[in-house]
C-alpha cells in the first residue's frame, strides 16, 4: 500500500536537498514583551543611571555599560528555551529592530562576550547592591505606585557548574560551595541569592552570598540595610521573614533599630516559648474565629482561630499568636495515615520471616517495639506455630511401611491490633494543626488577623524566585568569577523587577473594571491573574517593522483583538511621548 505524499515531508525533503530557498526580508520581528521591558527600563533611567555610576571611556566603549547591561535584561524576553551563554546573546538580537529596544544606536554584532566580561567587572565594583535598590525604588514615582514600608525577605540557591577563580584578597565576594539546594538536592555548587520585596512582591533589594550561608545570618545581616528602603518615608518600617528570622541576636538588633517584625516561631526559641503559649491555647481552649483568608492556588478561603498571649521575650513584650486552620482535620489525617505506613513499613519484613524456636521469635518482638517505641503507633503481636515438613521424599509412590516424613515446628509474628499512644497523637496534633507567629506590632497598629495577612504576604517573595530561577534567566550559571556571577545575578533581577510591575499594573487596572475584559483562554473574562499568564498572552504578539511602517501579528485570532487592552492595562496609554 502506498503512502500518502504529505506537504510536511515533501517540504523537509526538500530543505534536505536545499531546494526550498529562504527570501531575504527586511521585515524585522521583535516580541512585544521585549518592547514593553525596554519601555519600563526607560521610565526607570536605568541606562543613564548605570552609565553615570559605572566606571567607562565613551571613548573606547562601542555600547556604553548601561545598554549592555539592558541587552542581559532584555535576554529572558526574546527566549523560552534553555539558558542562553553570554556568548550567544548577539545572535537573539540579530532578527530584531533594536531602535525599538535600546535609545542609543546599538548593533547586535556589537555585543560581545568581552564587553559583557567587562561590564560585569565594572558593575560589580560599582556595589551591585548599590546599584539595585536605587534603581528598584524610582519604581514608585515612576509608576505611580504608593509606597509602603512593609518588607519580606527570604533566600533561594542558584546551582552553578564548571570550576571557579577565586580571589582570596576579597573577602565580599560569595563563596561558591557545595551543599543541599533549597530544592532538597544535595552536593551541588550553589550561591545564595537573596530577595527584600514589599507587599506587592517588588524587589527592592537583590543579594548574592555565600552558597553555605544559612537563613540566620542573611537575615542578620540585611537588617541593617531596610532603613536604606524607605525611600525618605517616615512610616516605620515593618520586616517579615520565616522563622529563620527569630534568633536572639535578629530579634534584639530590630528592636534595637526601633524596627517592627513578623515571624514564625521556631519550637527551638527562647526555651522554647512557641510549645508553651501553645499547650496554654490548648488548656484553655478559648479560640476565637478571626475569619478567613485566601492562600490557596485554587482561590479557596480557609478560616482560622486564634489565640493570643503576650510574653517578655528580650526585654520587651511581644504578641505570641496561636492559630489554627479550619481545614486542620484534613492535615492531621494525611499525617496520621504516613505515620501509620511507616509503622507497617517497619514491621512488614518480620512478619514475612519464619523462625525455628519461640525465643528467636520473642527476640524479634522486642526488636520490633524498640523500633516503635518513638513512633505514633503501638503493636499488639500474637506467635502462632505451624508445622512445616522439612524432609524431602523420594519421587515415586512411598512403600507402605514408610515412616511419616519429618515435620518442624516454625514460629511466626502475627500483627494484631495498631493502638495510637494518646500524648504523642496530642502533641502531634497541636504540632500539624497549628503555629504560632511572633510580632512588636501592637493590637493597635494590627489585629490578630491583619499580622496572619502580614505573613501570608512571604508567599510574594517565594514567587518572585520561581520567576527568577527560570531556566532563561538564572536557573543554572557558568562563568569564570564569582565577581561576574554576582553582577550577572543583580542584573537579572532587573527582569524581576519589571515583570513584578507589569504584574502590579494589570491588577490594579483589572480591579478598577465592573466587567472584566475577556482577555483569558477562549475570550474567557480575566479576572485573577498571576504573573506567569500575563506574560504568556503578553508573549502573543510580535511587532514587525517592514520597510513601509510598523505592524504586529497575534498567535491567535481569538487574542489579536486584545492588545489595545493589554496596552492599557500597563497604563501604556498615559506616557508622553
Amino acid at each position: 500500500m502506498a503512502h500518502k505524499s504529505y506537504k510536511s515531508k515533501k517540504v523537509l525533503k526538500d530543505l534536505l536537498k536545499g531546494a526550498v530557498k529562504k527570501e531575504k526580508s527586511g521585515d524585522k520581528r521583535t516580541p512585544l514583551p521585549a518592547i514593553i521591558v525596554a519601555c519600563f527600563l526607560d521610565r526607570l533611567n536605568f541606562v543613564e543611571f548605570l552609565n553615570e555610576h559605572l566606571t567607562w571611556d565613551s571613548q573606547q566603549w562601542r555600547v556604553s555599560p548601561g545598554n549592555l547591561a539592558k541587552a542581559i535584561v532584555l535576554v529572558p524576553f526574546l527566549n523560552n528555551g534553555p539558558r542562553i551563554a553570554i556568548q550567544a546573546i548577539n545572535e537573539q538580537f540579530e532578527p530584531l529592530d533594536m531602535s525599538l529596544l535600546f535609545n542609543d544606536e546599538v548593533k547586535s554584532e556589537w555585543l560581545t562576550r568581552d564587553a559583557f566580561a567587562t561590564m560585569l567587572d565594572r558593575f560589580y565594583d560599582a556595589g551591585c547592591e548599590f546599584l539595585f535598590t536605587n534603581i528598584a525604588l524610582k519604581t514608585y514615582s515612576a509608576f505611580n505606585i504608593p509606597f509602603n514600608a512593609v518588607f519580606h525577605g527570604d533566600t533561594t540557591s542558584i546551582s552553578l557548574y564548571g570550576e571557579y577563580e577565586t580571589d582570596e584578597e576579597d573577602e565580599s565576594l560569595p563563596k561558591i560551595c557545595r551543599g543541599v539546594s533549597k530544592d532538597g538536592k544535595r552536593n551541588l555548587k550553589q550561591i545564595m541569592v537573596g530577595l527584600i520585596t514589599d507587599r506587592l512582591g517588588i524587589p527592592l533589594r537583590a543579594t548574592v552570598r555565600d552558597g553555605s550561608q544559612n537563613d540566620a545570618k542573611w537575615n542578620h545581616t540585611v537588617i541593617d540595610s531596610l532603613k536604606e528602603l524607605l525611600n525618605n518615608s517616615k512610616d516605620k518600617l515593618t520586616y517579615i521573614a520565616d522563622s529563620k528570622l527569630a534568633t536572639g541576636p535578629n530579634i534584639k538588633k530590630l528592636m534595637e533599630a526601633n524596627s517592627l517584625f513578623v515571624t514564625r516561631c521556631p519550637a527551638s526559641f527562647e526555651k522554647k516559648i512557641a510549645q508553651k503559649v501553645t499547650n496554654e491555647a490548648y488548656t484553655s481552649s478559648d479560640w476565637k474565629d478571626i475569619g478567613a483568608y485566601r492562600e490557596s492556588k485554587k482561590g479557596e478561603l480557609t478560616t482560622y482561630e486564634a489565640q493570643e498571649f503576650q510574653k517578655e521575650i528580650c526585654g520587651k513584650v511581644c504578641r505570641l499568636l496561636v492559630l489554627r486552620s479550619g481545614d486542620r482535620q484534613k492535615k492531621v489525617n494525611k499525617v496520621l495515615e504516613k505515620k501509620k505506613d511507616e509503622a507497617k513499613s517497619t514491621i512488614r519484613e518480620s512478619i514475612i520471616k519464619k523462625f525455628s524456636c519461640e525465643a528467636d521469635a520473642k527476640k524479634e518482638i522486642e526488636l520490633l517495639n524498640s523500633k516503635l517505641k518513638k513512633g505514633l503507633w503501638t503493636v499488639d503481636f500474637t506467635l502462632k506455630t505451624e508445622e512445616v515438613v522439612v524432609e524431602k521424599r523420594a519421587r515415586g509412590r512411598p512403600p507402605k511401611d514408610a515412616p511419616p516424613p519429618k515435620k518442624e515446628v516454625q514460629w511466626l509474628i502475627e500483627m494484631d491490633k495498631m493502638t495510637i499512644v494518646k500524648d504523642k497523637y496530642e502533641a502531634l496534633v497541636r504540632k500539624t494543626e497549628s503555629f504560632v507567629l511572633f510580632t512588636n506590632v501592637t493590637y493597635e497598629q494590627a489585629s490578630t488577623v491583619e499580622i496572619l495577612r502580614l505573613y501570608k504576604g512571604q508567599k510574594t517573595v517565594e514567587d518572585n524566585f520561581s520567576v527568577l530561577k527560570k531556566p532563561a534567566m538564572v536557573d543554572t550559571l557558568f562563568l569564570k568569577l564569582p565577581r561576574r556571577i554576582t553582577a550577572l545575578v543583580t542584573i537579572l533581577s532587573f527582569a524581576l523587577l519589571v515583570q513584578v510591575i507589569i504584574r502590579v499594573l494589570v491588577r490594579r487596572n483589572l480591579d478598577t473594571m465592573e466587567e472584566k475584559p475577556g482577555l483569558d483562554y477562549n475570550g474567557k473574562p480575566l479576572e485573577r491573574v498571576g504573573l506567569k499568564k500575563i506574560m504568556h498572552f503578553l508573549g502573543y504578539y510580535t511587532v514587525i517593522t517592514r520597510p513601509d511602517g510598523i505592524d504586529y501579528e497575534c498567535k491567535t485570532d481569538v487574542h489579536e483583538p486584545h492588545i489595545v487592552t493589554w496596552l492599557k492595562l500597563l497604563e501604556i496609554d498615559s506616557l508622553e511621548i
